[in-house]
Order: structure tokens, then C-alpha cells, then sequence
């Protein structure tokens, strides 16, 4: 009698196991847009599977209108932009978003016996080269700013790549900052006539070794890709008046610096923010997702996803070239979270 009751014991309790709640499943989410943060979305997803076993996040990098659009027809999860989009984009389109790493884009130059951090640039002078104002290397403007430096009679070769995604943006709005008739021109981007000398580079994979091979260029790219070539990136004159570079700690400064409003859907551009040590060219990745959700699981395995990444990613992110956000911007960003809720207005995720 006593082998029968436990055997039938350990069939309910077999069966109880099938049938509960709490038994862990495969939530396969998805996500694309910005092809920028593909990698570091990459090697998280990797860490956060090994963490939970079961999660499976899929990334495909394309574009960020493609990221938005796809999102707001409910075929992915998440997307991924290099721009904030503003609260009326957000609220049309029933999305929500937040950063989640930082980076930054440097002017490169290619002259003979120029090193690393010892030419500089302002604004003002970079979008007179881009823009075909400043045509030789020795002009007074760049002679000004480097009097220490023997400038060749040369004339500028400009390397830029196809606008607008991605970094070109984000150099279009730091020069509709700081030039004085950029944004009249160009308005905040790159898009338009470039000057005769100029070379446009289709694939952003090959803008940086472009640069390295032609002698007498400028161009711009990625700080991660500057510091691997070797080449020479230009000191740039911050907000507040100082030649400075782009360290991971100038970098962070942008962010730490900038102010991060949720009610406005962090609607932040961090090229030219205030402080002695902030890095004018940085900028955030940001992360976008459907404010209403009709499958708070998915959605819950997405958010989960990033916090689990804020949270120990962050030597992921310094080893694939992205900079962790500050803890104090990391802090709202969770906060916002409480805002992402399923069809009874229940939040679909709590830390």
C-alpha cells in the first residue's frame, strides 16, 4: 500500500511540474535597426543566454528608419537608434525609449608628422573645411589653432561617407551647433554638394582605411576605429572653451553632464553638452520599444535583457569599443521602465 501511494505522490508531482506557471520556456525576442551597436547587442545576448539558459534575442542590423518602422508594425520587439527620436515621434507612434551605451566620432587627419591629439580643430573651422570655405592646410584659421605645427601648402582632401545615418548624423548636428551658417546650409545634417577634393565612402567599414591611404585627408569615424588605425584625431574645442580628446572620460562626462528627462523620453543629443571635460562629438545608443504591449512576455524578456546588461555588461561594452552609461543616467532609465505595460496597464516588468 505504502509503494502504490508513492508512486501515485510522484505523479502529481510530475504532472504539477508540466503544468505550472513557473515552468521556464524559450521566449525567442527580436530586435534590428542601427547597425552601430550590433556587436556590443551581440556579446550581451551571449552573456545574458548563458545567464538564463533559455532567452533567445535575435539582432539584425539594417537601419534606424528600418528599426522604427518594423517596430511599429509589431514584427520585432525592439529597435535600435543613434538619434533620440522626440516626444511627438514617440507618442504618435505608441513607443518609448532610453540609452544604453555611449560612443563618440573624432575628426581623423592625415599629415605627414602629425600625431595622435596634437592638431585641433573647432567647430567652426571643421565646417569650413567640409564645406569647402578652407581649401589648403595652411589657411590662417587652421594656422591659428596650431601655431606649433609646419602646415603644407597643400590642398585638403576631404573623406566622408554617405549621409545620413549613423555618424554622419551626429556630425551634421554637432556643426549645426557650433558653425555659424551650417544649419542655414546643411540644416542638422551632412546631406548636399561636398567640395571637388571630396571622396565619398559608400561602405563605413572601409571610410577609416580610406583616410589612412590618401595623404593631405580629413575625414571622421568611429573613436574605436580612430585608435586601432593609428591615425591622427584632432583635439576638438568643447562647449565651455577647452581643446580637449576623446577619452572614455570625456566621453562619460557628455553623458554625465546632459540632462536626461524621462518626461521628455530622454530626448538627448550629446554633441557639444556643457563641462570642462565633455567630449563635444558623443553620442548614445538608444533603444526603442512599444509603450503598450500586446505580448508583455517578449517584452518583459527585452527588458529584462537590458537590465541584466546595465547591469554586468559593462566591461562587454569597454572590450567591444562602447563606453557604460554612468550609474546615475542608469538609475532613471530603469525608472522609466514602470511606464512599458501590457492591456490592463499592469507593468510588464519590475527590477
Amino acid at each position: 500500500m505504502i509503494k502504490y501511494m508513492n508512486i501515485s505522490f510522484i505523479k502529481q508531482v510530475v504532472l504539477l511540474v508540466l503544468v505550472s506557471p513557473f515552468t521556464v520556456f524559450a521566449v525567442e525576442f527580436t530586435g534590428t535597426g542601427s547597425m552601430i551597436p550590433g556587436p556590443l547587442i551581440g556579446v550581451w545576448a551571449e552573456s545574458y543566454s548563458m545567464r538564463y539558459k533559455t532567452p533567445v534575442l535575435k539582432y539584425k542590423g539594417s537601419n534606424p528608419a528600418d528599426g522604427i518602422k518594423r517596430l511599429v508594425n509589431k514584427e520585432v520587439d525592439f529597435s535600435c537608434i543613434d538619434m533620440p527620436l522626440n516626444r511627438d515621434e514617440l507618442k504618435k507612434n505608441g513607443l518609448q525609449q532610453f540609452p544604453f551605451a555611449l560612443g563618440a566620432v573624432a575628426p581623423i587627419v592625415n599629415l605627414p608628422n602629425v600625431y595622435p591629439g596634437q592638431f585641433r580643430l573647432d567647430g567652426q573651422t571643421l565646417g569650413d573645411i567640409f564645406l569647402g570655405n578652407i581649401k589648403k592646410w595652411n589657411d590662417p584659421a587652421i594656422v591659428a589653432l596650431n601655431p606649433n605645427i609646419p602646415l603644407p601648402e597643400t590642398e585638403i582632401i576631404i573623406i566622408h561617407r554617405v549621409s545620413p545615418p549613423g555618424i554622419s548624423t551626429i556630425i551634421g548636428d554637432y556643426l549645426a551647433k557650433t558653425h555659424a551658417n551650417w544649419k542655414t546650409i546643411k540644416g542638422d545634417g551632412m546631406a548636399g554638394s561636398w567640395p571637388a577634393t571630396s571622396i565619398e565612402v559608400k561602405d563605413p567599414n572601409e571610410n577609416v582605411a580610406v583616410i589612412k591611404k590618401t595623404l593631405y585627408s580629413i575625414g571622421y569615424g568611429p573613436v574605436s576605429q580612430i585608435m586601432k588605425s593609428g591615425l591622427a584625431y584632432a583635439q576638438m574645442k568643447n562647449k565651455a572653451g577647452y581643446y580637449i580628446s576623446p577619452s572614455d572620460e570625456n566621453i562619460s562626462a557628455a553623458a554625465v553632464n546632459a540632462k536626461w528627462d524621462e518626461g521628455d523620453g530622454f530626448n538627448v543629443v550629446l554633441t557639444d553638452q556643457p563641462g570642462a571635460t565633455s567630449w563635444p562629438l558623443s553620442f548614445a545608443s538608444f533603444a526603442l520599444v512599444r509603450k503598450l504591449s500586446e505580448q508583455p512576455e517578449r517584452s518583459r524578456e527585452v527588458l529584462k535583457y537590458f537590465n541584466y546588461s546595465l547591469r554586468y555588461g559593462g566591461l562587454k561594452a569597454v572590450q567591444y569599443d562602447y563606453i557604460p552609461l554612468p550609474e546615475s543616467v542608469k538609475l532613471v532609465v530603469r525608472s522609466s521602465w514602470s511606464g512599458i505595460v501590457d492591456d490592463k496597464g499592469i507593468p510588464v516588468f519590475k527590477n
